[in-house]
């Protein structure tokens, strides 16, 4: 738009030029010496005018010009992109990770961060990544067996059940379920909370990483299904 702008007042301030010349001209009869003197220098006014709108067009427009504004723009967003990212959450630090996808949530076992500590998790295509403060802790999607969200209230019927505290000695749902399940008796709330559940292969066990999702509804979107863990590679156990 600007362009479009600088170009009509170019247009019009030649065309003022051709016809005060032309006027000149054609009344030259009825002119006196001064006539002609403040006329030349109307004229000349009006040509300095039109080289100086001229010049900014060309500073402002030339090919070198546009370059150098790309250039200026390209640094500009490079400089904003990297304040942004490092911003916890933000849309510039999914685009860090490559990530389509972040939640906040509450931490509840498994990484080296306070139990209740409010995290991010973002989905990436090959990982999953965790942060909170100055940590970030990144979990091949190689090495996870299973993703899956339960309530309090099936952990806690898993724990007490016969088969469950059988699975129990072998740490069910490692340190959420000893969490959750010995609270078995003392909960008295009617809200039914929600845990989303990492569990993966680490040094020949399994672990898990958990994290209270209750009133994040985007956590159901981090699944087995989305990382098609199916095809990742089988693993035997003998019993």
């Amino acid at each position: 738009m600007k362009k479009v702008l600088h170009l009509i007042a170019i247009t019009l301030v030649g065309f003022y030029f051709l016809y005060g010349l032309t006027n000149m001209f054609l009344n030259s009869k009825g002119y006196e010496g001064a006539d002609y003197l403040v006329s030349i220098i109307l004229l000349v006014i009006i040509v300095l005018f039109e080289g100086f709108l001229i010049k900014l067009y060309k500073r402002a427009y030339s090919a070198e010009a546009i370059e150098a504004r790309k250039q200026r723009e390209a640094a500009k967003k490079k400089q904003q992109f990297e304040a942004e990212s490092k911003v916890l959450g933000s849309k510039s630090r999914q685009q860090l990770f490559n990530a389509d996808l972040c939640i906040k949530v509450k931490h509840m076992a498994g990484l080296p961060v306070a139990e209740g500590a409010e995290i991010f998790v973002y989905r990436c295509k090959d990982k999953i990544v965790f942060e909170r403060s100055q940590a970030t802790i990144e979990l091949n999607i190689n090495k996870v067996i299973d993703i899956l969200i339960k309530t309090d209230v099936e952990i806690q019927k898993s724990w007490v059940s016969d088969a469950g505290k059988a699975i129990a000695g072998n740490n069910l749902f490692g340190s959420l379920g000893a969490i959750i399940g010995g609270e078995a008796k003392e909960k008295t709330s009617t809200i039914i909370e929600k845990y989303l559940i990492f569990a993966y292969e680490k040094n020949g066990e399994i672990k898990y990483i958990s994290m209270e999702v209750t009133n994040e509804p985007n956590a159901n979107l981090f699944n087995s299904n989305y990382y098609n863990l199916s095809n990742n590679e089988r693993r035997f156990t003998s019993l």
